[in-house]
């Protein structure tokens, strides 16, 4: 443990430094993963921008009859509607797990594409005008072009609000670039319309308005197209292999020469315009999309690479705390090991096992200190004093034992030399008592004679009490088996008050006569138990009957003021033989004698409450090796007179 407490603060300083580290790099790896879906749902409205795009362009050409000079992924109202309205709902599903940052970013945006259904309307509702498909339609394809370009445009201001969370440049370049590409898609569009409508329908660029609208729309291309073609990496290698510079170059000379007055030539004018995906510039922002994504989960591996690694690193060095403890400390572990394991099985086995057998000495043995193998450690510390001093532990408690012991044989032997002085005398009491009994006639003073035959019936019971708590068997004994009712009208007739206790219902049998007169004095002393809880103006009754397997169940009932479960089950220890009479009140021997007893035959005594009101039940259950079949004469209800016979002895022993 001192090992440990030394270690424990570097150890300590350690994880503390670790689980800090930790929580910084899942917040950097979290920030990484939130700011890679940020960037991921910023390029997610580039399908919906271009086919709103291509929606718009389609509509804006056919409304003045020249959709044949547009190249569009889908040709006609319903086409490039429903791939509209398809990209409109996946970008829906895809931004709901994008997280709520990208979806307050791009909540006004989608909102007004609630304005597409009244576009559309208006659209079929112009289809059926005579000005349809000419030039003269001009202005309204103009006012259509308009509206498209008021729904695309918040999802360009969405995606540069994305911009400001994102704090990895990589990530943040590469959102910008696919934000710019589709800008420039859009400026693509607007410049092919400047250069096929504006000079047929409004007789070219005649105003300064249009001039100076015109020339800051080829100066937004020229400025998208040189910072694309300026970027670094990781993103140039896309814009060396997939931009369209030389289509770029050429729209924005002949915007300047449509700008200028000048006739563009139709041949030169369809090469950029048919060209597909808005001059390549789609396919070109597709695979800077794709790059963007490569990045992101670039830099989100690289943190969940550093994250492992700082977790390897800390759990190495942890490995090899806790190696060079473990192999400091086995040294010191090692003989406090040998040391417990010794000291469990002395204190569990040997010490124990020690003890029973000086407590178990036979009678008439010399009680001797027992031998216990000493515990012994390979060790010159202070391990071995504790040794030592476990070893003199174990030496002075078998020593107490051993006395203890003297003294309990002590004590036994003088409960057995008082009981049996007691017995010798209070049987020459009781044999002069019924020989004046026999020869006395008058009323007042045969009565006294019984009075005085009752006392000293129940001051041998109390003489039988300290012999059986010491372990000796009673001295009276038959060979030939006694009826049941005799057992218990002599039961009667050791306690006081017994006028009190009444039979009922004890179904005759007999009982061998080794165990008749120990089952009296059990009897007797649940029978006094009961008569002294309860009211003296309350009978004590005494049942009997036989079982079904052969034994006899008898019960003594009161109706006293009872137990509560505490006492109940104290009382049951007691009565089991569980528990030692040392270590019990003297109110309670009893109980021990009871149980001495009930245990010497296999009687089974427990305290039960009444079912049918207060009191208390004492059963007894008989085995059915105590049982004998033949049976008396039946009980005769009534109280008997107490007799000094424990039970009418048909043969002494």
């Amino acid at each position: 443990m001192k090992l440990a407490v030394a270690l424990a603060v570097p150890s300590l300083a350690l994880l503390v430094i670790t689980v800090v580290e930790l929580r910084s790099l899942g917040r950097e790896v979290d920030q990484i993963a939130d700011q890679t879906d940020l960037a991921r749902a910023a390029t997610g409205p580039a399908g919906l921008i271009t086919l709103l795009q291509d929606e718009r362009s389609w509509a804006a050409g056919e409304l003045v009859g020249r959709s044949d000079l547009l190249s569009v992924a889908a040709e006609g109202y319903d086409e490039s509607r429903q791939l509209t309205d398809e990209a409109i709902a996946g970008f829906e599903t895809e931004l709901a797990r994008r997280g709520e940052a990208a979806v307050t970013a791009f909540g006004p945006a989608i909102d007004g594409l609630g304005a597409l259904d009244q576009i559309r309307a208006d659209i079929d509702a112009n289809r059926s005008t005579p000005a349809h498909g000419t030039l003269d339609n001009a202005d309204f394809s103009s006012d259509v072009y308009g509206r498209y370009t008021e729904l695309v445009t918040p999802f360009f201001d969405a995606t540069d609000r994305v911009l400001l969370s994102i704090d990895d440049p990589d990530l943040r370049r590469g959102t910008e670039l696919v934000n710019l590409s589709s800008e420039q898609v859009t400026i693509f569009s607007e410049l092919a319309r400047m250069i096929v409508v504006v000079p047929v329908s409004q007789s070219g660029f005649d105003t300064t308005a249009e001039i100076r609208a015109g020339v800051q729309l080829v100066e937004r291309w020229n400025a998208g197209n040189a910072e694309l073609l300026g970027v670094e990496a990781p993103y140039d290698a896309v814009v060396a292999e997939h931009f369209p510079a030389e289509i770029a170059s050429e729209l924005a000379s002949m915007a300047d020469r449509a700008i200028d007055g000048e006739e563009v030539p139709f041949d030169q004018l369809m090469v950029p315009l048919r060209t597909p995906g808005a001059g390549g510039l789609v396919d070109f922002r597709i695979a800077m999309a794709d790059r963007l994504d490569e990045t992101a989960d670039r830099i989100h591996g690289e943190a969940r690479s550093r994250e492992r690694l700082f977790l390897a690193l800390t759990g190495v060095t942890l490995a090899a705390t806790l190696l060079l403890s473990w192999v400091v400390s086995r040294s010191i572990t090692g003989p406090l090991r040998s040391l417990t394991r010794q000291a469990k099985e002395m204190a569990d086995e040997r010490l124990p096992a020690a003890v029973l057998d000086v407590l178990h000495t036979p009678l008439g043995h010399d009680v001797r200190v027992p031998h216990a193998p000493p515990v012994q450690v390979e060790t010159r510390d202070e391990v071995e004093d504790v040794a030592a001093a476990l070893n003199t532990v174990q030496d002075t408690a078998l020593t107490l034992a051993v006395e203890q012991a003297v003294l309990r044989r002590n004590i036994a032997d003088s409960f057995v030399n008082l009981g049996r002085r007691n017995q010798h005398l209070l049987r020459r009491q009781l044999d002069f008592i019924t020989q004046l009994e026999r020869d006395e006639t008058e009323p007042t003073a045969l009565a006294n004679l019984f009075r005085l035959d009752h006392l000293a019936t129940r001051m041998r019971r109390n003489a039988e009490s300290l012999l059986v708590l010491a372990g000796v068997d009673p001295p009276r004994q038959w060979a030939a088996a006694v009826g049941l009712t005799d057992v218990v009208r002599a039961a009667i007739g050791e306690v006081e008050d017994f006028q009190r206790v009444v039979m009922r219902d004890v179904e005759p049998t007999t009982v061998v006569g080794s165990a008749a007169a120990d089952l009296a004095h059990l009897l007797a002393e649940l029978i006094e138990n009961a008569l002294v809880f309860s009211a003296a103006d309350r009978p004590v009754a005494v049942r009997g009957r036989r079982r079904g397997d052969g034994g006899y169940g008898l019960a003594v009932t009161d109706a006293g003021r009872g137990m509560d479960d505490e006492a109940l089950e104290a009382a049951n220890r007691r009565l089991a033989g569980a528990e030692s009479f040392t270590v019990a009140p003297s109110r309670y021997l009893g109980h021990y004698v009871a149980g001495n007893l009930a245990s010497r035959h296999g009687i089974d005594v427990r305290l039960v409450r009444n079912p049918a009101g207060a009191g208390i039940t004492a059963a007894v259950d008989l085995p059915p090796a105590l049982v004998t079949t033949p049976a008396v004469g039946p009980a005769a209800p009534g109280t008997p007179r107490p007799s000094h016979a424990a039970v009418p002895p048909a043969s002494p022993a």
